[in-house]
């Protein structure tokens, strides 16, 4: 059996629609044109039950915690909250 490994430039849409989970893969649309005028399309769809859809955030979670613990990616910090001025 050969495994198929797809490359993707990015994530669309994510919705949970009849109980499956359905991710839109992008890919750019033009790669000769200008990097700002780049466009990201759907190039397929990803799409599986909401128990492995919750299985594969979680498999993501940890993933992300090894690479903060690597020191290969960081944590942001909160913004703090903007609080509203005072009426006069």
């Amino acid at each position: 059996m050969s495994i198929k490994n797809q490359f993707v430039d990015g994530i669309g849409q994510v919705a949970v629609l009849n109980g499956l989970a359905r991710i839109e893969l992008t890919a750019l649309e033009d790669l000769s044109s200008e990097p700002t005028t780049q466009k990201q399309v759907v190039d397929s769809r990803l799409v599986m039950p909401i128990d492995a859809f919750l299985r594969l955030h979680q498999a993501c979670q940890k993933v992300v915690e090894q690479l903060e613990t690597k020191g290969v990616i960081k944590k942001r910090e909160p913004e703090p909250k903007k609080t509203a001025l005072p009426k006069k």
